[in-house]
């Protein structure tokens, strides 16, 4: 949205000549709106961790991409909608679907989320937004958001993660491992639940949720 100029100059101008009560009430009512419009500009400017200003070079439904090494598949991502930013060599996607192969060609894992980015020019690529990751023994990784290095071959986070394996559970802060999540090492404030007995296991990973992983701190 675009500013009418100074709110109360703005105001004064289109007053001029309007008498009595009438004034007033226009008063009133031109600063709410003043008061808006300035109120719309700070949301356009704020929002979105990977939102831009820039409009788009390129704007793709049902994108596909292959990443490769001497000819065996490293990873796939797939997109209902890209968005292409050439000055940045950057492209963001909506509700991505990332498929992680092995050496052998095998797929390892799949990785969806609201949001992801993806360098062109590092191959690295960036999740965020109800990361989940599930790999084909039926572990699972669930945070907020996901790097994956593409010159270390791993993934890293920073956020709240909850490791999932069998009825076990691991939480906590940081996160480095493969994507087959055969090799995961939680770095801070980590906590472990084993088995779950009469529900007790989802009752307290409830509580430990709710509060960031923070409990008992």
């Amino acid at each position: 949205m675009r500013s009418i100029g100074s709110a109360p100059a703005a105001v004064k101008g289109v007053l001029e000549g309007v008498p009595g009560i009438i004034r007033m009430s226009l008063t009133v009512l031109l600063l709410g709106l003043s008061a808006f419009v300035f109120s719309c500009q700070g949301k356009d400017k704020g929002q979105g961790t990977i939102a831009t200003a820039d409009a788009p070079d390129q704007e793709m439904s049902d994108y596909t991409t292959v990443e490769s090494d001497s000819g065996l598949v490293r990873w796939i991502l797939k997109a209902p909608v890209a968005r292409v930013y050439n000055a940045r060599k950057l492209l963001v996607t909506d509700n991505p679907r990332i498929e992680f192969f092995d050496e052998q060609g095998n797929l390892t894992s799949v990785l969806i989320s609201q949001k992801g980015e993806y360098n062109q020019v590092t191959r690295d690529l960036t999740a965020l937004g109800t990361v989940i990751i599930t790999s084909m023994e039926g572990y699972m990784l669930e945070t907020e958001s996901l790097v994956w290095v593409e010159k270390l071959g791993e993934m890293h986070s920073e956020d709240f993660v909850k490791f999932t394996r069998d009825s076990d559970v691991l939480t906590g802060y940081g996160l480095r491992g493969d994507p087959e999540l055969k090799n995961i090492e939680i770095q801070r404030n980590v906590k472990a639940y084993v088995g779950d007995e009469g529900g007790m296991l989802r009752e307290e990973l409830k509580k430990d949720e709710a509060t960031g992983g923070k409990r008992g701190e």
